[in-house]
């Protein structure tokens, strides 16, 4: 289990309470508020197009990854997360943004919450999983038309300046409660670093 509350983690939840306006959580609520864990405390702490979620948003288990694009555990375990989703009703999946592979990483980042303004978040986050082979420009280009995303609009989108801030906040709180790498999860309350098998998961569910 993780340290909780040291001195990163306090300066990631000023952090918060500075920079995020959109954060519907105080200081207050997420340090000492016992009625609702932590891994949930941090998703209230992101604005909505920092996630990409999969799955009812009234699931009793929550599965939260922290994960990259280029990293190639995350992608390993994409396609089995959302099995997890698909063949129970009580799951869902939440993927927060981790991009410390490369400056690749954060270009990818900063695309796919652009996409979340236009509710195509989840699409193309599992078309670039699903991309065969390294991620190329044009493979890109295809997962974005196949998302049937407004290339204009998402060039526009692209340059809001809160979307730097999400991904400063989600990598903040990522360091903040430990994670090394990616990718890194929350099953409910159980936290775990690395790489972990599909029935494992499952063992850890509700």
């Amino acid at each position: 289990m993780f340290k909780s509350f040291n001195l990163l983690f306090f300066s990631i939840i000023l952090f918060i309470v500075t920079q995020s306006a959109s954060a519907d959580i105080t200081l207050n609520e997420l340090l000492f508020n016992k009625d609702r864990p932590l891994h949930l405390k941090i998703l209230d702490a992101l604005p909505n197009e920092a996630k990409i979620e999969y799955g009812p948003q009234n699931a009793k288990n929550t599965i939260i990854e922290f994960m990259d694009y280029f990293c190639g555990y995350c992608k390993k375990i994409h396609p089995e997360l959302l099995k997890i989703v698909e063949e129970r009703n009580d799951v869902r999946v939440i993927f927060i943004q981790h991009p410390i592979l490369s400056e690749s990483s954060k270009v990818l980042a900063k695309i796919v919450i652009a996409a979340n303004f236009q509710n195509k978040g989840f699409d193309l986050h599992d078309s670039i999983f699903s991309i065969s082979g390294s991620i190329t420009q044009k493979k890109l280009e295809d997962s974005i038309n196949k998302s049937e995303i407004n290339n204009t609009q998402l060039t526009i989108d692209r340059g809001r300046p809160e979307i730097d801030q999400m991904i400063q906040l989600s990598s903040f709180l990522a360091s903040g409660i430990g994670a090394r790498g990616t990718p890194t999860f929350f099953i409910n309350e159980e936290f775990i670093g690395g790489f972990v098998a599909k029935q494992q998961i499952i063992s850890l569910l509700k």
